[in-house]
């Protein structure tokens, strides 16, 4: 389904706002449960505004997930080896992927629910797990060795799948004690990565996570 794109100003901001209240919606009723009205308020515009520029739901769902994978694309391209290690490059991708899902809550719910239908919808998610594995994997080629596997290239793949798969588990489901949201969580995950690729995670590593986190706090990762 081809998505409308504003081409002028006042139709981008328009759309923003749009964009905006479904992902809050979606976020809380899904996509069957969720009403254009409440959408339509949440964005502070008119029915009729909401219709010219998408003919249903779907259409606004489809939206959000274009800009989203625009948005993946361009983060899996700035992954980076922040501190000269594996286990920082590790640490970064596992904190930017959860950060990257908090911010999409409501498409990751609106999109698990609506590829019971359509499976090609978590399929695209996939593709971008496929392209986060092979940008790792370029980074990771320098502490291959490091690696205790005769297939080093296989366990970093699984080792994203790891990342990627729980934590847009949890995105929609948010279950357990390691919380959505919260550092424990990254913490959580950031082990059992680095357990998957054979090697214990680092005992202090705090300073480290500092530094990544504030990596993180710049623009383009946002």
């Amino acid at each position: 389904m081809k998505s409308y794109k504003p081409k002028q100003k006042r139709g981008y901001e328009a759309e923003q706002n749009f964009l905006q209240a479904a992902k809050t919606i979606f976020a809380k009723e899904g996509v069957a449960r969720a009403r254009v009205s409440d959408i339509v308020q949440l964005a502070g515009s008119s029915t009729g505004n909401f219709y010219f520029r998408f003919k249903n739901k779907e259409m606004l769902f489809e939206r959000l997930f274009e800009i989203y994978e625009e948005h993946a694309q361009r983060l899996i391209q700035d992954l980076q080896d922040p501190l000269g290690s594996l286990e920082s490059t590790i640490y970064f991708v596992t904190a930017l992927n959860h950060k990257l899902l908090q911010e999409n809550v409501g498409l990751y719910r609106a999109a698990h629910e609506i590829s019971a239908k359509e499976p090609e919808t978590w399929k695209r998610f996939q593709q971008l797990t496929i392209m986060t594995a092979e940008r790792i994997l370029e980074l990771s080629t320098p502490y291959k060795d490091q690696i205790p596997f005769e297939d080093w290239e296989m366990q970093v793949r699984q080792t994203v799948q790891l990342i990627t798969g729980f934590t847009a588990n949890q995105a929609i489901r948010n279950a357990g004690p390691a919380r959505f949201g919260s550092q424990a969580m990254v913490d959580m995950l950031f082990m059992a990565a680095m357990g998957s690729l054979g090697l214990a995670p680092p005992r202090d590593f705090e300073e480290e996570k500092e530094k990544i986190h504030k990596i993180l706090n710049d623009e383009r990762y946002s």
